[in-house]
């Protein structure tokens, strides 16, 4: 991985980015790529010297650093266990997955995140629901209990104005959110599933990205009235946009975008799935499975 400094930021920041101490330990894979695409880490590791990423793209991540840091002054105790990195081998690969913090007088594990007040407001958190479970099925492997999972939201762009006005809006800059505990059983056979697929495609199979993973928006239909520059309404489907049609109002299109290909995606560039999508301009690229 090369960083650089595009637009010329301080040199203790680009020095704090390029020195992260993150390490997964001594294991074939974390959590974290785990539940991600196989592909992506394949990739990243094929051409990680010649991946290049601008010092900016981090900057979240280093303040997300920062909190971690900070939050190491809270008090622990023989009955909390905080960063604490734990190992299990599964089908041969060893799978590692650190947590934020454990209380083992209440068994509630949580995990820090600094996120945006959009993400805490989405319906469903199911990359934040598979990563706690597969650390708390590594907590009870090892022998801790662990009944409850929490994502303590730190909301990097909280608004007061907007809290006092929209009672639907998060009204602390800090969101608490109850992640669902899936059964332990279930966990393992997720993971011994997740370890597959990564092994297979370490291999040489490498399986394209699903539409999940490449945060496919979808295509809609936008209703909009002449010379209109807000929608209506959004469809999904092209016939229930055209119901609502009237003198006056047309029916436009809207190209869904794989939004972490475009912008996100440090190995875009090497992925011969994505080229293809742009060559051809595609829509959805198969079936997303979920991951399950």
């Amino acid at each position: 991985m090369n960083i650089t400094n595009l637009h010329n930021l301080p040199e203790a920041i680009v020095n704090a980015v390029k020195n992260d101490p993150y390490s997964a330990g001594d294991s074939d894979i974390s959590v974290t790529k785990l539940i991600d695409s196989p592909q992506i880490r394949v990739l990243r590791k094929k051409y990680s010297s010649a991946v290049v990423e601008d010092v900016t793209e981090r900057i979240w991540s280093l303040l997300g650093q920062a909190v971690h840091t900070i939050l190491e002054r809270a008090d622990q105790g023989d009955n909390v266990i905080a960063e604490d990195r734990l190992f299990a081998t599964v089908d041969g690969w060893k799978v590692s997955g650190q947590f934020d913090r454990c209380d083992l007088r209440n068994g509630i594990l949580d995990d820090y995140k600094v996120t945006s007040t959009y993400k805490v407001q989405m319906d469903s958190h199911v990359e934040w629901e598979r990563q706690l479970n597969c650390l708390r099925w590594l907590a009870v492997t090892n022998g801790y209990k662990v009944e409850k999972l929490r994502i303590v939201a730190i909301l990097r762009d909280w608004r007061k104005a907007e809290a006092l006005r929209n009672p639907s809006y998060p009204q602390m800059p800090v969101h608490v959110i109850e992640i669902p505990v899936w059964n332990i059983g279930d966990t393992h056979e997720y993971i011994r599933n997740r370890v597959w697929r990564h092994q297979v495609a370490e291999e040489g199979d490498v399986p394209e990205c699903t539409t999940a993973e490449t945060w496919y928006t979808g295509t809609t239909f936008a209703l909009m009235k002449n010379g209109g520059k807000r929608a209506v309404k959004i469809y999904e489907r092209k016939e229930d946009a055209e119901q609502g049609l009237a003198d006056g109002y047309f029916v436009e299109e809207r190209r869904g975008r794989h939004r972490r290909c475009e912008e996100y995606c440090e190995v875009a560039n090497f992925c011969k799935q994505w080229q293809s999508i742009r060559e051809s301009s595609a829509a959805p690229i198969g079936e997303d499975s979920g991951g399950d």
